[in-house]
This record gives C-alpha cells, sequence and structure tokens, in this order.
C-alpha cells in the first residue's frame, strides 16, 4: 500500500508539483485485508432512484441525474447519504453492505503487486476515463480494458468513491480509530475523476473530504462480507480468510 519515498520525485516530476505533494502516500508498507466482495463498478443512478423511491435523501441535481442515463455513477453524494444507502439495502437483502476501507479500496484496485494503475504501470488513455480523454461521464463499465487485477471495473477516472478511513498518515493501521464512523474528521477518497487528470487516477493516490461535503464529481461503492463467511459467523463459527476477492 502506498508508494516508496524513493518514488516521490520521480512522479513530482512525471506529473507535476513538489516531492512533498505526494508526501501523504508514503510510505509503502505491507498490509493485511480480511476477505471482502466489492461491487464490479459504481452506485448507479438507477440503483440509487430505488433508495430515493424508499425514501432516502436525493443528492443535488438529482432531477439532472434521473433525466440522465440510468447507468451513469450517482453523484454528489455525501458519505452519510451513502451510509444510510448502505444500511437501507443491507436491511432489503439481508446481506450487511458498507463502504471500503482505504486498504480494501486500494487493494482492489491494485492487486498485490504495487502496479500504478488497476492495469498495469504505464497509462493508456483508453482504460480509463480521465481529463486526457476528453469526454463526458460515461456509463459504468465502459472502460473494460482498465479492470483491475481482480476484475474490478472504474477504479481509474470516472468518479472520485468515498472510503471509511480519516485522513491519517501513514502506516496504515485498519485499528487505530481511522475507520471509526463516529469519529471527526475529513474521509479518503479515491480513484480521481472524469474531470482530473491521471496523476490523480493512480491506485495509491489520496485525496479527502469533509463527510458532510459533495460535488458532482464524487460517487460511492459498495463491498460485503463474502456469503460464506456470513453463514459461518451466523452459526456461531468463525473463518479466517486473506486476500480480497
Amino acid at each position: 500500500m502506498g508508494t516508496p519515498v524513493d518514488d516521490l520525485s520521480r512522479l513530482a516530476q512525471q506529473y507535476t508539483g513538489t516531492r512533498e505533494s505526494y508526501r501523504e502516500e508514503s510510505p509503502q508498507h505491507i498490509v493485511a485485508v480480511d476477505a471482502f466482495e466489492i461491487a464490479e463498478t459504481p452506485l448507479t443512478v438507477a440503483s440509487y432512484a430505488e433508495f430515493v423511491s424508499a425514501g432516502g435523501v436525493a443528492p443535488l441535481s438529482w432531477h439532472i441525474q434521473q433525466a440522465g442515463n440510468p447507468l451513469l455513477p450517482v453523484v454528489n453524494i455525501t458519505l452519510p447519504m451513502a451510509i444510510a444507502y448502505t444500511e437501507w439495502r443491507s436491511v432489503c437483502e439481508g446481506r450487511v453492505y458498507r463502504l471500503p476501507t482505504e486498504a480494501e479500496w486500494e487493494c482492489a484496485a491494485r492487486g498485490t503487486d504495487g502496479r500504478q494503475f488497476p492495469w498495469g504501470d504505464v497509462w493508456e488513455v483508453h482504460h480509463a476515463a480521465s481529463r486526457e480523454t476528453g469526454l463526458p461521464l460515461q456509463p459504468v463499465g465502459s472502460y473494460q480494458s482498465g479492470m483491475s487485477p481482480w476484475g474490478v471495473l472504474d477504479l481509474a477516472g470516472t468518479v472520485w468513491e468515498w472510503t471509511t478511513s480519516i485522513d491519517s498518515p501513514y502506516p496504515y493501521i485498519a485499528d487505530d480509530g481511522r475507520n471509526d464512523l463516529a469519529a471527526a474528521g475529513r474521509r479518503v477518497i479515491r480513484g480521481g475523476c472524469y474531470v482530473n487528470p491521471i496523476s490523480y487516477a493512480r491506485c495509491a493516490c489520496r485525496f479527502r473530504m469533509q463527510p458532510s461535503m459533495t460535488n458532482a464529481f464524487l460517487g460511492v461503492r459498495l463491498v460485503r462480507k463474502p456469503a460464506a463467511q456470513e453463514a459461518l459467523r451466523a452459526s456461531g463459527l468463525d473463518l479466517v480468510v486473506g486476500g480480497a476477492r
């Protein structure tokens, strides 16, 4: 997870800025995560519309989003709205849905080999939605060639995505309070978006937002426990599984 300290100057030369501009991504370190399932794409307008119909809070510009392609990522979602959606969907489906931690998101994006982008170390303009493509926001799943090692799409560009993690320094320690939803502080968002340059689409790039804030380039992606793991815990047993899926 993260970027080696020795790479900070190279990033500054390649993408502009200074060495310190990328300091929050360092040091690079190994992080273990329990097994989890992550949505193949960001949450869509169509899926969020079901929540609104059931009484959920509509985001800003909702009338514009509804009038467009229902397979576009839903945007203008605050962190409390995203959490409310996961709670509603958990009740509807009988599965526990939530938002990813920062570590889970990065694992889903880059696998285990420390790659720069979900597909490898070299930027490919047709693999993701960024400023360089010059296109408006596209429906989810439009960039199949940008798939991550785990088969996840739209992790580079498209829309920024909320994580549960507070904007705390590295190394990442999952149980140090940074994933406490009741704690105050800016939360990390990941992935870049279709109007940002490629430097923001790197798997290790970190940005942050106040939970109550949002914009037209910020969406959400869901995670949940694997079904087998949930079933074992419900029966009073437990299963220790490493890695991501």
